[in-house]
């Protein structure tokens, strides 16, 4: 299987390098461990616009999208994540909104004058989202949404949370339909949730205390369609998980891509005993060690996305983020192995993208969860139901 990039990608690859090492890198030194603001996070995407990184078909080239999404989380991977879960609110919003709403929600959402999120993790409820208990009743002209949402990403600063919502528990997973909030038409209050790391992408939890939503906000209902995640009509759906799982894979392989460039960096040219300690022995197996897991990792992923487009792919998918997000931390922590006492220090850098990297295991399907993919995929049997 061939791997090397085309020119076309190649270049990219170049051009996107350069603009976010020199622009967006300084940005991630001085806002990329904090609290995210609205209105920041839409200068910030403002800026990748350009670039294809919102509003762009490109399913015809998933190692496009891979360049990016790797590129940018070696860079400033906070605003990775934001971006990404606000292109899936306006690609989605695009394809099942009712027309009322495209018009007025779709620009706005694709030119980063607003941001998106996707509700659909809860207290109760984290990687079995059939038994959600957010409840959506409809009462004539509209839905009174009540309930809590909680590992929001991009909830306090969404302008529009797409929201996944039970009718009736005894439906099941039937029962579940997406509902459209504007926070600007219909108000609901959230708190970000501080985590050890990706600080600056938000993780939230969203209150909903009976709120009304007009009827037509639900999405695919007035086409009479199921709900376009659960339906899950296109395996590049940005709301499908496996797209999620491969994005948290691309953004774990360019964490440990940082991580290792300031290692080699350093040991290029910190000296003890009078010559660089790049030149021991033991060191040189930390980077080459670092290498190969990076190597695997990359490869796993590329592949994973060349296929989500193509075929059913939950095992290819699930080893990819499995191994990606697990191998992001053991990257980071040789590199800091690599920079001995210098690799503690907070100004060395090091230690965020240990602290980031650590954040990917969990989301959109922690590795046991996983593992619990893979097995089924290879047996045939689920170990959750029976």
């Amino acid at each position: 299987m061939e791997f090397d990039f085309n020119e076309e990608q190649q270049l990219l690859q170049d051009t996107v390098r350069r603009f976010l090492e020199k622009e967006l890198r300084p940005l991630d030194d001085q806002y990329g461990d904090r609290e995210m603001e609205p209105e920041l996070a839409k200068s910030l995407l403002k800026k990748l616009l350009p670039f294809g990184y919102m509003g762009t078909d490109r399913t015809d080239d998933p190692i496009i999208t891979g360049i990016l999404y790797e590129e940018l989380g070696r860079n400033f991977p906070g605003l990775a994540g934001i971006v990404f879960l606000a292109d899936a609110a306006s690609l989605i919003i695009s394809l099942a909104a009712h027309p009322e709403l495209k018009e007025r929600l779709a620009e706005p959402l694709l030119n980063a004058d607003l941001i998106g999120c996707a509700a659909i993790s809860e207290p109760n409820v984290g990687s079995d989202p059939t038994s959600i208990e957010c409840r959506a009743e409809l009462k004539g002209d509209h839905y009174v949404i009540s309930g809590t949402k909680t590992w929001i990403s991009n909830g306090h600063i969404a302008d529009v949370a797409i929201v996944t919502a039970q009718t009736d528990p005894a439906k099941g997973v039937m029962g579940l339909v997406q509902v459209l909030v504007d926070r600007n038409e219909t108000p609901f209050e959230s708190r970000d949730i501080d985590t050890i790391g990706m600080k600056s992408f938000p993780t939230s939890e969203l209150y909903f205390n009976d709120l009304e939503v007009p009827a037509i906000n639900r999405l695919g209902g007035w086409q009479n369609e199921q709900n376009p995640m659960m339906a899950k009509k296109a395996q590049g759906n940005p709301f499908n998980f496996n797209s999620a799982r491969v994005m948290c894979a691309s953004l774990s392989c360019g964490i440990a891509q940082r991580a290792m460039d300031l290692a080699v960096d350093y040991v290029q040219q910190r000296k003890q005993f009078g010559k660089e300690i790049g030149r021991f022995q033991m060191v040189q197996a930390l980077i080459a060690d670092m290498a190969i897991d990076l190597e695997a990792a990359r490869l796993l992923t590329f592949q994973a996305r060349q296929l989500i487009s193509r075929r059913p792919c939950n095992k290819e998918v699930s080893i990819a983020k499995a191994y990606a997000t697990e191998m992001g931390v053991r990257v980071t922590s040789k590199a800091m192995e690599c920079m001995g006492a210098m690799g503690l220090a907070t100004e060395a850098r090091l230690e965020r993208c240990l602290r980031d990297a650590r954040v990917w295991i969990v989301p959109d399907g922690t590795s046991q969860i996983q593992r619990l993919i893979i097995g089924k995929e290879l047996t045939g049997f689920s170990a959750t139901r029976g």
